[in-house]
């Protein structure tokens, strides 16, 4: 692994990129603003930086370790963070839009109105991570594992969460709309007055979640697991039921 000393560093970041950071260990330092677009840190040592306002568009950062790294309005747009490991840090209102995710780990990560719009994060993994008022627009959720998350006021319209594990996950006023929820595990979630109009929750597992005051017009809930749900004073106008019939 590749350590660099603080003018060795400086001197690289003044030279135009891309920079070659494969491997580089770069932890506990301040790279608060730096332009590190399509640099290749792949592998790198990233824990406990700062890289607040830092450029990383187009970045590579396949299995970088960024564990308790400050990631404040960072820019990952159209970034590869497949395998990375973020447990800890703090993305506020980050940019990870249409970035690959694949794999990656946000256990016990702040996330907080980050962007992750079109972003690929198929099996990434989540546990006691807050992704409040963050943007998941039309991202790619399929196969995730979220267990004890907060997704308060999260936007994932027409978001893919086929086969998504949701296990006592927070959408309380979560946007689904369109959303595929499809054979998903929402097991003992918190859906109150979240937004499921035209959701396809197709064989979903919807047992003992709340959908007090939610909006299911037009949802697909054909198959789906019900049991102990609560739907007090939801709105089923036009809801396919799990028996196929359409709710009037």
């Amino acid at each position: 692994m590749t350590q660099f000393l603080m003018y060795q560093l400086f001197n690289l970041l003044n030279r135009p990129g891309p920079l070659w950071l494969v491997e580089a260990n770069l932890s506990g330092l301040n790279l608060n603003g730096a332009n590190l677009e399509k640099a290749n840190l792949s592998d790198a040592q990233i824990s406990g930086s700062n890289l607040s306002n830092a450029n990383l568009k187009g970045a590579k950062l396949k299995r970088a370790m960024l564990r308790e790294s400050t990631l404040k309005k960072t820019n990952f747009e159209g970034a590869n963070l497949s395998g990375a490991m973020l447990n800890r840090s703090n993305s506020f209102r980050a940019n990870y839009k249409n970035s690959d995710l694949r794999e990656i780990s946000f256990k016990d990560a702040l996330l907080v109105e980050a962007d992750l719009s079109g972003a690929n994060l198929e099996k990434a993994f989540g546990k006691k991570t807050v992704f409040e008022k963050a943007n998941f627009e039309e991202a790619n959720l399929k196969n995730i594992n979220f267990d004890r998350v907060n997704m308060q006021e999260a936007n994932l319209r027409k978001a893919n969460l086929t086969e998504a594990k949701l296990l006592n996950v927070d959408l309380k006023k979560a946007n689904l709309r369109e959303a595929c929820l499809e054979n998903a595990d929402l097991q003992d979630s918190d859906l109150r007055g979240a937004d499921l109009r035209n959701c396809n929750m197709k064989g979903a597992s919807l047992q003992g979640v709340v959908l007090k005051d939610a909006n299911l017009e037009g949802a697909n809930l054909k198959d789906a697991d019900l049991r102990n749900a609560i739907l007090f004073d939801a709105i089923m106008t036009g809801v396919i039921m799990p028996n196929g019939e359409i709710r009037e």
